[in-house]
């Protein structure tokens, strides 16, 4: 079931099968329908719809339920979701300093759903300085997600000219996009610029020890 209201090959199956019924449906049992009717008013002779019109009746309405089946499909099918459960909020990161580059670096993990199973989704974390202040928020590698939805990344925080300092103040965003709209990005002035299709609660966290 959840792989049919996934927007997938199959949901598209499913909706030409039903539409093609409907189809169907409407151009057999319409004109039984008309001609009781008419039976029923004691009608004799007259025009009758030929079926051309019953097919073009057909083709409406199969065009018609193939759309609002494909929104019902769409409504009721699972979204992607994403959550860092890994530094939490408020807490001290220990930092590992590149020498060569004065960058520092840490793990964030988190959970998902809806990530694994779809080849066109990947988690990305942005980063964002918040005190001292930076504009804009930084795109780190894609993150690792398992079969569980489990997902771990390294991030980069600082410069050679702005080194990681002990007590800078750092927000974490994890955001599901498509690699065809992150495309190499360093940065972005806003997360919405890489298009999310889910994104977590951004969390500030704290420089503590480095090494």
């Amino acid at each position: 079931m959840r792989s049919l209201l996934a927007p997938s090959t199959l949901g598209l199956v499913f909706q030409g099968v039903v539409s093609v019924v409907v189809a169907v449906i409407t151009s057999v049992v319409g004109p039984v329908i008309v001609n009781r009717r008419r039976q029923e008013q004691g009608l004799r002779g007259g025009k009758r719809p030929g079926g051309v019109l019953y097919a073009m009746i057909g083709g409406v309405s199969a065009a018609v339920t193939f759309a609002i089946v494909g929104l019902l499909l769409n409504a009721l099918a699972p979204k992607p979701s994403v959550v860092i459960t890994d530094p939490a909020a408020g807490q001290q990161v220990e930092m590992v300093v590149l020498p060569s580059s004065g960058s520092g670096s840490f793990m964030v993990s988190g959970g998902s759903t809806e990530v694994f199973a779809d080849p066109d989704l990947r988690v990305y974390v942005l980063v964002h300085p918040a005190e001292p202040f930076a504009a804009g928020w930084w795109v780190q590698q894609p993150a690792t997600v398992d079969r569980n939805g489990q997902w771990t990344t390294q991030v980069w925080y600082g410069a050679r000219e702005f080194p990681p300092q002990r007590g800078n103040r750092i927000d974490l965003l994890a955001v599901v996009s498509r690699p065809g709209l992150v495309a190499g990005r360093v940065q972005v002035s806003d997360p919405k610029d890489i298009g999310p299709v889910a994104q977590s609660d951004i969390i500030r966290i704290t420089v503590g020890a480095l090494r």
